[in-house]
C-alpha cells in the first residue's frame, strides 16, 4: 500500500477545479434544489449546477436544445419488467417529445424535458423502481452483464444476481454520489463470449475455472483505447466478488488522483504503481488473500454462427 499512498500524495499537490467544486458544494445540496429550479424555471439554476453537480443524478443540461435537459435512466444489466418498461414509455410520451434513445451501457435516455417537468418524472420512475442517480460524471455507472445472461447456451449460470448486490454497496448513497475522481466502468460476464466487452471496462470480472471450479477472473484498467489487464485475482463464488468489488471501489475512492481530471481513471493509477501493488491494496482493504488467477474461459473471438444467431440454453435462437 505505501506504494500506492506515496503515488496519491504526489499527485496531490494541486487538485483540479471539479474536486474543488465537490469540497466546496456537495451533490446532495443542488438534488435538495430540484423542485426550488422547477417552480422556479431554468434560469433560476446556477452554473455549476447546470455543468456537473445535476448530472451526478443523470440530468444534463443540452445546449443543442436550449432550455432543455436529457435525464439518463439506470437499468441494471440492461433488465427491465414490464411496467417499468410501460412507464418509461409513458413518461417519454407526456415529457419527452416521445423520444427514448438506448445507450452502449444498457440505459435509457429521455430527451427535450423541460425544468417544470423534471421531479414529476423522477417520481414517476422511482415509482417503479428506476433510479437515475450516478449516471454521470464521477460515480460508478451502469453495471453490464451479457444482454443474454443465463439465457444463452454458452452461459454458467446467472451474473445478475450478483451485479445487483455490486450496485447495492453504491446506488443512492450520499457518501458515494460523486464521490470518486473520476467515471468507474464496471462489467460482470457468466458467458463464454464476450458480449458485454467486459474487458473494456475499468473493472470486469470475465469467466474463468481454476481446479475444476468456474468463477471469475478480475480485469481492471480497461477504458477507450486500453484494454484492461488480469489482476492475477481468482474469485470463486459471489461472496468473494463482493468482497474484491467493494475493496477496489473503495481503494479508488480514497487514492484515486484527484489532480489532472484526464489521467484520473483507474487507469492512470495502475499505471504509476504497477498492477502488484493495486492487487496488494485491494487484499489489504478486503482484510484477506485472494487465489491467483486461473484460466480465462472467455474469449474475444464470437461463439455465434456466422448469421449472427445466438444458441439458447431452451433449444431455440436470440
Amino acid at each position: 500500500m505505501q506504494a500506492i499512498i506515496d503515488a496519491y500524495e504526489e499527485r496531490s499537490q494541486k487538485i483540479n477545479k471539479i474536486e474543488q467544486l465537490k469540497e466546496r458544494r456537495k451533490p446532495i445540496e443542488a438534488f435538495e434544489q430540484l423542485r426550488y429550479y422547477a417552480e422556479n424555471g431554468y434560469d433560476s439554476i446556477p452554473d455549476e449546477d447546470k455543468d456537473f453537480l445535476l448530472k451526478s443524478f443523470g440530468i444534463f443540461d443540452r445546449p443543442a436544445t436550449p432550455k432543455q435537459f436529457m435525464i439518463r435512466v439506470r437499468i441494471p444489466g440492461g433488465q427491465l419488467n414490464v411496467e417499468q418498461a410501460t412507464v418509461l414509455g409513458e413518461v417519454a410520451k407526456a415529457y419527452g417529445n416521445d423520444y427514448i434513445d438506448i445507450t452502449t451501457r444498457m440505459q435509457v435516455e429521455l430527451r427535450y424535458l423541460n425544468i417544470e417537468d423534471i421531479p414529476t418524472v423522477l417520481e414517476k420512475l422511482l415509482d417503479v423502481g428506476i433510479s437515475t442517480f450516478q449516471t454521470g460524471v464521477d460515480n460508478f455507472r451502469n453495471i453490464l452483464t451479457d444482454p443474454l445472461d443465463g439465457v444463452a447456451l454458452d452461459s454458467v449460470g446467472m451474473a445478475f444476481p450478483t451485479l445487483q448486490k455490486m450496485q447495492e454497496l453504491f446506488l443512492n448513497k450520499w457518501e458515494w454520489i460523486s464521490a470518486l475522481p473520476r467515471k468507474f466502468n464496471t462489467a460482470i460476464s457468466n458467458s463464454f463470449a464476450n458480449r458485454c466487452n467486459a474487458l473494456t471496462q475499468d473493472c470486469g470480472f470475465v469467466l474463468a475455472k481454476k481446479e475444476g471450479r468456474f468463477g471469475y477472473n478480475l480485469y481492471l484498467g480497461g477504458k477507450v483505447g486500453q484494454v484492461a489487464k488480469d489482476a492475477d485475482i481468482f474469485l470463486a463464488n459471489e461472496d468473494e466478488v463482493l468482497q474484491a468489488y467493494e475493496a477496489l471501489i473503495t481503494l479508488f475512492k480514497s487514492y484515486g488522483f484527484k489532480d489532472n481530471r484526464n489521467k484520473n481513471r483507474l487507469h492512470f493509477l495502475i499505471e504509476k504503481v504497477g498492477m502488484a501493488e493495486v492487487k496488494k491494496g485491494i487484499e489489504e482493504f478486503a482484510n484477506r488473500t485472494f487465489e491467483s488467477s486461473g484460466d480465462l474461459m472467455m474469449t474475444m473471438e464470437s461463439f455465434e454462427a456466422k448469421d449472427g444467431r445466438v444458441a439458447l440454453n431452451d433449444g431455440t435462437f436470440a
